[in-house]
């Protein structure tokens, strides 16, 4: 059994009401997951009611939304008020459960510097995002005022979120604007790094030793592993890629998380990820020592929200995957998948009112998976999402 066993929910793309969280968080005991990750900023909205910078708060609202095939000429999102997370964190508390909140830096941070953009390489006017994607709008690294602002945020979440831990993203960000940027490129020759991940890792790294300074454990995606100057304090929340630079991380005496998303990303159709897969999830990577494997603290389900607008749909491709995760973070995935069927079913009847996929579509063979695959790719990935990688 791992200590950390978790579940993640994106409410930056789309935003769920504070009783749609609670009738989740409400199923989270019966399934033994004990860390509720909330995912509260990105490129297309800012959630986190900020008094020290209230224009952050118009951050919250996007003038419409075209993700794939979805396309809504409508505002949507607001921030949740302070109160409201109070709420969540008070409910997750009465059940066991810790809230860890993302603060996603220096990358995804566009609806950050649509509030604040003197704290971008250029100082030019960032839009909101309205559109799935990875985008060059990042933190400049070289100014002060980044650090300074940054600490000042997270001061205010730590206000709210008393938790152990305490996550900053760390992924898919661009080095666009460092390479071009005079400021950044002076920075890096101070500090004596080549690339621009050993770059971003010298800010996370202050990031890291800050929250360690409050008492809290820094958690990043393990995009931040691959440079190796990564602070041994931070936690791995290892996703894809090679698993060589989390591998090293690990058998050196840092910590992990794993959610690698061929496993453990249920936003993604059951034809891409069926129930089988996840139940087959192993906690392991190859190269592990023994000492390494030590290492691994948990295993977490995440469920992004570029595409998943109802909470009917949300609880559809949260269930019964979730249960699959449980029981590999419980260390109870080692009986027969049919048998297991049957615990799924005895889950199901418990969680009255949360809706299950339909039982025909749980399992797939490989064929299916494929063609899943294909067909999200198809759909959802976009001509404005090519243009943003390549430019």
């Amino acid at each position: 059994m791992f200590e950390y066993r978790g579940f993640m929910l994106d409410s930056a793309r789309h935003m769920q009401k504070i009783e749609e969280i609670k009738k989740l968080i409400d199923t989270l005991p019966l399934l033994k997951i004990n860390k509720f990750h909330w995912h509260l900023t990105d490129d297309q909205g800012w959630r986190f009611e900020s008094e020290k910078f209230p224009e952050l708060n118009s951050a919250g609202i996007r003038p419409y939304s075209d993700f794939g095939k979805t396309y809504v000429n409508e505002p949507h999102g607001r921030v949740y008020t302070k109160d409201e997370m109070r709420e969540i964190v008070a409910y997750c508390a009465e059940r066991g459960i810790e809230v860890i909140p993302e603060f996603d830096i220096p990358g995804h941070t566009s609806a950050l510097l649509s509030a604040i953009p003197y704290l971008s390489c250029t100082g030019e006017d960032v839009k909101i995002k309205t559109h799935q994607g990875i985008f060059k709008d990042v933190l400049c690294l070289a100014k002060e005022e980044t650090y300074n602002t940054v600490i000042q945020i997270i001061d205010e979440f730590l206000e709210i979120f008393p938790g152990e831990y305490f996550h900053i993203g760390g992924d898919e960000t661009p080095s666009k604007h460092w390479k071009s940027c005079p400021e950044c490129q002076k920075h890096m020759k101070e500090l004596g790094v080549e690339n621009y991940t050993e770059y971003q890792n010298c800010f996370m790294n202050r990031i890291v030793d800050y929250l360690e300074s409050k008492g809290r454990h820094c958690i990043v995606w393990n995009d931040s592993a691959k440079a190796g100057n990564l602070d041994k304090r931070a936690i791995i929340q290892y996703w894809k890629e090679s698993p060589k630079p989390t591998v090293s991380f690990l058998n050196e005496g840092g910590k992990a998380i794993l959610s690698p998303f061929s496993y453990c990303y249920f936003d993604y159709d059951y034809n891409i990820t069926p129930l089988n897969r996840t139940y087959s999830l192993k906690a392991d990577l190859p190269g592990l020592t023994e000492e390494g494997k030590k290492n691994i603290i948990g295993i977490e389900g995440t469920l992004w929200t570029e595409y998943v607008t109802e909470n009917q749909q949300l609880e559809k491709l949260i269930f019964p995957r979730l249960i699959a995760l449980s029981k590999v973070a419980l260390g109870e995935s080692g009986k027969p998948y049919n048998e297991f069927i049957k615990d799924v079913q005895e889950i199901k009847n418990q969680l009255k009112g949360i809706e299950f996929c339909d039982e025909k579509d749980w399992t797939k063979p490989r064929a299916s998976m494929i063609y899943g695959w294909l067909k999200y790719v198809r759909e959802n990935i976009t001509i404005d999402f090519v243009k943003e990688l390549i430019s």
